[in-house]
């Protein structure tokens, strides 16, 4: 079984050059914002390609907040991604479903998505960090964090997150040459498809 944020980026690959283009037929919707509202600021200047204004103005909103109602089912999981690396919980829904007036059915679903097993403290230990372009980018997406930072800290160091976003780290550590210890295996994750995942999520807007 594929997760459903990896599922979309190898049928990307898979697809014929002539593939008819694919509808934007989701929303993206925010619920819990995470722990750090500038890297949440940027995550979403990246998903909406907008300016720092624009982003500030739609977390400033009530929750659920829905971040964009117009996009393919891939750029809604490259969002998520996005905003699980903030630690903040999103929901993928139809976009209709988003546009209504009764946010009830969003917010009920980005309830159950926060007790989930996906967004249970995790603590992974990471014991170092290759001083190369990838590790540097491996810091910033998930730490928000440069290597000099990072070294003053000292190895090894360990951090308290979500099992997705630990999980994802481990995943796109190991792809990088980083160390990153802990017990977030997924069974359900195919062997390999994270260098697919990361190979398109570096296309995004950064």
């Amino acid at each position: 079984m594929i997760d459903t944020e990896t599922k979309p980026v190898l049928q990307r690959q898979n697809e014929p050059p002539l593939a008819p283009p694919k509808v934007a037929e989701f929303a993206l919707v925010l619920g819990t914002t995470g722990v750090d509202r500038e890297r949440l600021i940027r995550a979403v200047c990246r998903i909406n390609d907008c300016r720092r204004s624009a982003a500030i103005a739609l977390l400033d909103q009530p929750s659920p907040v829905t971040i964009n109602l117009d996009l393919t089912e891939e750029e809604a999981s490259l969002g998520q991604f996005e905003l699980v690396c903030c630690e903040a919980i999103s929901a993928v829904v139809r976009s209709e479903v988003a546009a209504a007036a009764d946010r009830v059915y969003p917010g009920e679903l980005l309830e159950k998505i926060s007790h989930s097993p996906e967004f249970q403290p995790m603590t992974i230990r990471l014991d170092d960090v290759p001083t190369t372009e990838e590790g540097r980018e491996f810091l910033d997406q998930f730490l928000g964090m440069d290597l000099a930072t990072l070294n003053r800290m000292k190895f090894p160091r360990r951090f308290t997150m979500p099992a997705k976003k630990a999980r994802r780290m481990q995943e796109w550590g190991t792809y990088v040459g980083a160390r990153v210890c802990g017990n977030t295996a997924d069974p359900d994750d195919p062997p390999n498809s994270m260098a697919a995942y990361i190979r398109k999520h570096r296309r995004v807007e950064r």
